[in-house]
């Protein structure tokens, strides 16, 4: 996941919500947030949780471990959608997507600022969107075990998440019953709920001729001199 493109944590928008001025500085930046992006993270944390944390250490009896190399990597961790043809079937599997995004716009017409002279319009959206992971595995015992192993990520730490990463609510949601993997027979899906709401903003910029300041002179009979000032 790539994190070249960086702006203010603020969407570099001229907007900042109360939170943001009581925990973060202008100084921190972190990704832009898109629901791509969004989904990326969810990602990340599953993936770096699991190098550092393997599931021997966290007490649980199955053997397979998570490795960046996947080929040697004993669990398969992809974004959904996105399988590659050396693991595409390696169980066992996890899988993360997201499902539709809302959009919801809380100011009148998006409009959070306005820059009449330089044609400038800040606009605003809150985006609401879940996130799922499917956790596949060759019995219910193991599906069960591994599903707890990933959703303990985001119970312990979806605070720190949504700090770091400023979003505005992330939350675990829900922790799906046990099912039958259409795909086989042998195989059961466990499914974990996450969800997300995250600002995203725009600065749109007309061609409009800008307004530029003029002198103009007023003569009065009260005065020698005339008064002078400037407009816009």
């Amino acid at each position: 996941m790539s994190t070249d493109n960086l702006q203010d944590c603020t969407n570099d928008i001229g907007y900042i919500t109360p939170y943001d001025r009581e925990v973060y500085t202008k100084d921190e930046r972190v990704m832009v947030l898109t629901p791509w992006t969004v989904q990326n993270i969810c990602y990340e944390v599953i993936k770096n949780y699991m190098i550092e944390n393997p599931p021997q250490d966290e007490g649980y009896k199955f053997t397979q471990r998570y490795s960046p190399d996947d080929l040697e990597s004993g669990i398969s961790l992809e974004i959904a959608y996105h399988y590659k043809d050396a693991v595409v079937q390696k169980r066992p599997g996890i899988y993360v997507s997201r499902g539709e995004t809302g959009f919801v716009f809380p100011t009148i017409n998006q409009l959070i600022g306005i820059n009449t002279a330089e044609s400038e319009k800040q606009r605003f959206a809150m985006l609401q969107m879940p996130i799922n992971i499917a956790v596949v595995a060759t019995n219910v015992g193991f599906a069960e075990q591994l599903a707890e192993y990933v959703f303990k990520i985001f119970l312990r730490y979806q605070e720190v998440i949504k700090q770091d990463f400023c979003i505005r609510q992330f939350k675990l949601a829900s922790l799906g019953a046990p099912q039958l993997y259409l795909e086989s027979k042998d195989h059961i899906f466990v499914n974990i709920a996450l969800l997300a709401t995250f600002d995203m903003g725009a600065m749109i910029k007309g061609d409009d001729l800008k307004i530029k300041r003029m002198s103009y002179a007023i003569f009065t009979s009260c005065i020698d001199q005339p008064l002078s000032t400037n407009i816009l």
